[in-house]
């Protein structure tokens, strides 16, 4: 492989290299953590950061278990972001980049504003083929969404399921990222494999949701992942509980990073020793206003 940047200029390329690290691209499922800031839902905020990363084995495992080490030694575990003092912060910023480095592991940030959210929405909804199933409606005299019918599978019954209207237009979004992180990482294995029916598998590890994971954001989330579009390559959970999973906070620490990096650019400038090769990480950012 050729020496790179850790920086991919575009999704596609960040596909590549990441697949090129791989000892065996048919190897599925990947583990996909992913984690949002602000939050999952529209709330007038000029700016929504929604951060995936994964690996084959579990190596943003270690990514996480290092950066907590050499960041907090006292507890040898990340913080949460919220919850964090500047120096730590700052410090996050210039250690997570070398430390990626080492690690074969892909990190993709997607930046929208939340007015392209609500502009795109009915393109998201279009591309995942649920425009016939996905209408606005009032219920109990506020705002809301409406998705279906669906088949239940549990008794073969016809459902439709209501949603809040800051929730559903977060959770198009998402899923509609996701499945274009889903079709270029495909299209990146079949390159290397030079056949086309390798499939790419997704275990989707994402922080609490809104109404955590019973909610009707999460049953939401279950049914666009798992839907038609996407063929049933994704399966979308998370880990109960408190949210202290060395992975769960990565993702966490890395979204917040990207929200201030947008909001106060000044404050976080890349000043660590230059990236040298051999380079096994992959960062790559995307905005869409």
């Amino acid at each position: 492989m050729q020496d790179r940047s850790i920086m991919a200029p575009d999704l596609l390329a960040a596909m590549r290299w990441f697949v090129a690290n791989l000892s065996d691209p048919a190897q599925s499922p990947l583990l996909m953590s992913i984690d949002h800031s602000p939050s999952e839902q529209i709330d007038g905020s000029e700016w929504h950061h929604s951060v995936l990363v994964i690996s084959q084995n579990g190596e943003h495992q270690a990514l996480a278990d290092e950066l907590g080490t050499t960041l907090n030694p006292s507890t040898h575990t990340l913080k949460q972001w919220k919850d964090a003092k500047q120096p730590y912060k700052k410090h996050f910023h210039q250690a997570f980049f070398q430390t990626l480095k080492d690690h074969p592991v892909l990190v993709l940030t997607s930046s929208i504003k939340e007015s392209a959210v609500i502009q795109h929405e009915a393109t998201f909804a279009d591309a995942l083929g649920i425009t016939e199933c996905y209408r606005r409606m009032t219920h109990n005299g506020k705002s809301k969404v409406e998705f279906g019918p669906y088949t239940c599978s549990d008794n073969d019954a016809l459902q439709t399921l209501v949603v809040s209207d800051k929730h559903a237009p977060m959770a198009i979004h998402v899923s509609h990222y996701m499945l274009r992180v889903h079709a270029h990482l495909q299209a990146a294995v079949s390159e290397r494999m030079g056949r086309t029916d390798v499939p790419v598998w997704f275990q989707v590890m994402s922080d609490k949701p809104p109404n955590d994971f019973i909610g009707p954001y999460a049953e939401l989330m279950w049914l666009l992942l798992g839907g038609p579009t996407t063929q049933g390559r994704f399966t979308w959970g998370g880990f109960a509980g408190a949210e202290d999973q060395p992975i769960d906070l990565l993702a966490d620490n890395l979204a917040g990073l990207m929200k201030e990096i947008t909001q106060s650019p000044d404050l976080y400038t890349y000043q660590s020793s230059p990236l040298q090769p051999p380079i096994s990480g992959v960062f790559c950012w995307e905005r869409l206003e």
